[in-house]
């Protein structure tokens, strides 16, 4: 076969679909083997004894309607490569039987007279040889566990006819032989070829329908990425020109209008969720391009925690959410890249308040699990998410595609001129997903919604770590830093 074939379909699949072959065939050998038996036990029934004709006879009946049973049982359903293998044992143990159940007519046949037998074997020899050639090529191992049990005895026969052997006729016979095996070994090469061939144009098929696929959705996602970006820049941007053009013209008069200062304030902000929007497109595309190297940082849980919530607190107490941290104070170190882990916090935590409602608590907590992971999860007493919205939280843009905060009936606070682009969490998921983590995101309408930072057991560090009583320290800190009064 040829190796640029071969090369493209895994040998395997060949050899399953050559076996498949063999048995969609019974049906046409179970037709040629009771018609040749029927006009063989015909021409027999005057000079054999009627009882071993009809024995052999109903023999053959039984045994070719079992295998025909069997090639049913076997094209009744779809089977895998490795099972289909071992159904060709079990075609060439019935042809085996097949074939010595013809190779044992000859035994009847000597009872005709010369002339008459030596036709007729040589009659068999070439119809058993045709019907090998027929039904049994897919399967070297199948067209040998027939041919020979059937042809040999009619081979011995027709060299012994006479009682002397004949040489010539012995050459002949092997001669024949030759011949066969060859015509078996080419069609059985050329059947793998065309095989091979059409799997390979099958996969083929599948490949390019597979890269058309992923070509339209990566014109999909450019169109829709073209579409967030130029949303994402054109709200802002026309918050910020608008502002500055009020000014520009002294709309509402001269510049020391105290309103002027308030629409400072708005293009100020604009510009700073302009900058966040470009840093978190700029980090996604580098973690999904996996361009991002993490550091090796030995991590203070707890500390990890007092500073993110302390980035959080001047937002939740604008909002008048308290946030409560409960970490407990036997956690072990953690290797990872301190800035990334940071950023995962920030963006949960500002998810928390964000879609909390007010004078609702947003709770951090970590610990170590049973299984060894290291847990931090963040909870809040929000809107919460329905399954679906669960399945898309991890979505680039799709917050932004959706308008999901409007859908909610939510609208982000402080809105004036700002989008919510839906980049924290999958960049958050990334971030835990290259340091060998995963990203549990568990949530009801209406109820709220925990995300929980799982990182594997390989990420917390042996000793040197903290005290108990600095872990103590800095939970009591924390704790005292986020009371009710301090954000009052």
């Amino acid at each position: 076969m040829a190796p640029a074939v071969m090369a493209k379909v895994n040998r395997e699949e060949i050899e399953a679909e050559l076996i498949s072959g063999l048995y969609k065939r019974t049906r046409p050998l179970l037709i040629a083997n009771i018609g040749a038996m029927l006009l063989l036990s015909l021409s027999l029934w005057r000079s054999a004894d009627h009882a071993y004709v009809l024995l052999w006879a109903g023999t053959l009946f039984c045994w070719t309607m079992l295998r025909f049973a069997l090639a049913k049982l076997y094209l009744s359903r779809p089977r895998s490569v490795g099972e289909a293998k071992h159904w060709v044992y079990a075609f060439a143990v019935g042809s085996g039987v097949a074939g010595m159940l013809w190779g044992s007519s000859v035994l009847l046949i000597t009872a005709m007279g010369p002339d008459y037998g030596r036709l007729v074997i040589a009659f068999m020899m070439a119809a058993l040889s045709a019907s090998a050639i027929a039904g049994y090529t897919n399967s070297l191992v199948a067209f040998g566990a027939f041919t020979l049990p059937a042809l040999a005895p009619f081979g011995y026969h027709l060299i012994w006819f006479d009682g002397e052997p004949s040489w010539l006729i012995g050459a002949f016979v092997l001669f024949w032989g030759l011949l066969l095996w060859s015509m078996a070994r080419h069609l059985n090469d050329g059947f793998k070829e065309n095989v091979a061939l059409l799997l390979g144009n099958q996969n083929l098929i599948r490949h390019l329908s597979a890269a058309k696929e992923r070509a339209e959705l990566a014109n999909l996602a450019k169109s829709r990425f073209l579409g967030n970006m130029s949303h994402e820049l054109r709200t802002p941007l026309n918050a910020v020109i608008g502002y500055s053009e009020m000014m520009k013209l002294q709309i509402l008069g001269p510049i020391d209008n105290p309103q002027y200062a308030e629409y400072v304030g708005h293009i100020h902000d604009r510009g700073r969720h302009l900058l966040h929007f470009v840093t978190q497109v700029f980090d996604l595309s580098q973690l999904e391009a996996g361009d991002i190297d993490l550091a090796a940082d030995r991590i203070d849980v707890t500390k990890l925690v007092v500073e993110a919530v302390e980035e959080a607190i001047p937002a939740a107490i604008a909002e008048g959410i308290i946030v409560n941290a409960e970490v407990a104070t036997d956690l072990p170190q953690l290797v990872g890249d301190h800035g990334k882990l940071r950023q995962v916090l920030r963006n949960l935590l500002g998810n928390a308040i964000k879609f909390t409602t007010d004078e609702n608590r947003v709770t951090v907590g970590a610990e170590k699990l049973p299984d060894g992971r290291l847990a931090i999860a963040v909870s809040d007493g929000g809107i919460g998410m329905s399954p679906a919205e669960i399945e898309q939280a991890t979505i680039p843009f799709h917050r932004l595609e959706s308008q999901d905060h409007m859908k909610r009936d939510t609208p982000l606070r402080n809105d004036t001129g700002q989008t919510a682009t839906g980049l924290g969490l999958p960049i958050s998921r990334l971030l835990v997903e290259l340091h060998g983590g995963e990203l549990k995101i568990e949530s009801r309408p209406g109820t709220g919604t925990t995300v929980t930072v799982l990182l594997p057991p390989e990420r917390l560090a042996s000793p040197p770590r903290p005290s108990p009583e600095s872990n103590t320290e800095a939970a009591s800190a924390l704790a005292a830093r986020l009371a009710p009064g301090a954000a009052e």
